[in-house]
């Protein structure tokens, strides 16, 4: 195990420095100061690809390739994004026999990840509960409705004040809709979205302070990605913060928040599509 894992330190390094040199490279910009970043490749960028959600401990990230059938989730030390446990196809077999492959933003409560899954030949849009210390599917799985996630469901967001869980359905979206974990995912609220015509292509959500916030991967807009805040009691939505992430071929990912030793707060995976995956670490102003 030692010589192995000596071999994949010196295949990574060198991957490391390339990714490093030809990367864009992200900028702080006022609403958003860049205090550090993560660099994640090959086994760490698989697991990271798609969404992240923490418990004040530990980092718990999930990745997917569709075109293989691969999902993935991942649990990282906060201090230094050092793996310490990872699950490959880790869905149920109600999930995986119906053709789900898809899982994306995630959100950490009282000790579990929920997770938004999609794809299959319908869209099967659901949310699946996972074990934090395992990894492992606790037997939790959320049909949503085919007729309102008609393209999936890219993200989930659960408040720790209330246990609601909020989700939207991938393109155009007009409403968030809200679910109890408490109550057997019970659909509680319908919200329409105000301020904003619509959502569109959100990748991750949490909430800080009981406000959620939106990691939109808008498309033809050069570098810039943004953060949304959103009331959940009101919908009133708006553009809170602006990221430089370096790139129009870098896709913003999903987010979460944790206030570290450094100041950072707000935490966003960004994708490059071409070499790995960037954890960007923020401090902001609220």
């Amino acid at each position: 195990m030692f010589i192995i894992r000596k071999l994949m330190s010196i295949i990574t390094l060198p991957i490391l420095l390339i990714t490093l040199l030809t990367s864009p490279v992200a900028q702080s910009t006022e609403s958003a100061e860049l205090v550090s970043q993560d660099v994640l490749v090959f086994e760490k960028a698989l697991l990271s690809g798609q969404g992240i959600t923490t418990d004040g401990e530990y980092y718990y990230t999930s990745g997917s390739l569709a075109a293989i059938n691969f999902t993935i989730l991942g649990k990282f030390t906060v201090e230094d994004m050092e793996l310490q446990k990872s699950r490959i196809n880790p869905l149920p077999d109600k999930c995986s026999d119906r053709g789900n492959n898809h899982i994306g933003g995630i959100s950490y409560y009282n000790g579990k990840i929920y997770a938004p899954v999609e794809g299959g030949d319908e869209v099967y849009a659901c949310i699946v509960v996972f074990d934090c210390e395992t990894l492992k599917p606790t037997g939790e799985v959320y049909d949503l409705p085919n007729e309102i996630y008609d393209d999936g469901v890219p993200w989930c967001a659960v408040d720790p004040d209330t246990g609601y869980l909020y989700a939207s359905k991938w393109s155009h979206a007009k409403t968030v809709y809200a679910y109890d974990v408490n109550n057997s995912m019970k659909l509680v609220k319908e919200i329409p979205i105000k301020g904003l015509d619509e959502i569109d292509r959100i990748q991750g959500g949490e909430f800080y302070n009981g406000t959620l916030y939106l990691s939109n991967d808008i498309e033809n807009n050069g570098n810039y990605k943004n953060i949304l805040s959103f009331n959940v009691e009101t919908g009133e939505t708006a553009v809170k913060f602006i990221r430089d992430v370096g790139g129009d071929n870098v896709e913003a990912e999903g987010l979460t928040f944790l206030p570290t030793e450094d100041g950072a707060v707000m935490h966003v995976l960004d994708y490059n599509k071409v070499l790995g995956v960037f954890v960007h670490h923020y401090k902001v102003d609220f």
